[in-house]
């Protein structure tokens, strides 16, 4: 059954943000909706919420704006420190059956040999001047990625923990997708702290 879901998912559509214009008071970002970080479509909006989670630590809705491409976030950088921007897809069943797959419960269709629900989140941290401010926490969602830092450089070693409803998720596998290459770089297992 493992198996299945794995193969599900990857043959499935992600959500990502991607800084798009920053200037001095205000910081734009993409919502992209595509495979292996190749945009090959726009998510269904009606499914979709955004927020920016803000150095002072209010959070603030934000206006998904459509693009030609994608989403539009816009948000006023206009507090010092390091600004947390998720968007949410909301949960989604997947039946596979002998017809393909299909969106609903197990009750809507024949033959069905895998059901399960899946949630999206994609999450963009915009860094303040410093990144000592940085201080990674779980934000928002039920699987979440924290990094140790705000930010990392191409080639550095990066350092990330990883939660499940709030507690630190052992033995887990994590893929890093180039959006260069379009494809799966890396492949680590999380350790006991996850």
């Amino acid at each position: 059954m493992q198996e299945c879901k794995i193969e599900l998912m990857m043959q499935g559509h992600e959500i990502w943000l991607e800084n798009s214009k920053k200037d001095d008071a205000n910081v734009e970002l993409a919502l992209v909706y595509g495979h292996n970080m190749r945009q090959d479509g726009i998510a269904d909006i009606k499914r979709l919420k955004a927020f920016n989670y803000n150095p002072d630590g209010s959070k603030s809705d934000m206006n998904l704006i459509p693009g030609d491409k994608h989403y539009i976030l816009r948000f006023a950088a206009d507090k010092s420190g390091s600004h947390v921007v998720i968007a949410d897809m909301e949960s989604s069943i997947l039946c596979k059956t002998p017809d393909g797959n299909k969106r609903g419960p197990r009750s809507q269709f024949k033959d069905v040999t895998y059901a399960g629900a899946f949630h999206q989140m994609a999450k963009l941290i915009c860094p303040a001047e410093s990144d000592s401010e940085y201080k990674g926490q779980v934000m928002h969602g039920i699987l979440e990625i924290v990094p140790g830092r705000s930010w990392f450089s191409v080639g550095s070693d990066a350092e990330m923990q990883v939660f499940y409803e709030g507690s630190p998720l052992a033995s887990a596998d994590i893929k890093a997708v180039s959006k260069k290459e379009g494809k799966e770089m890396a492949l680590v297992k999380t350790d006991s702290l996850g």
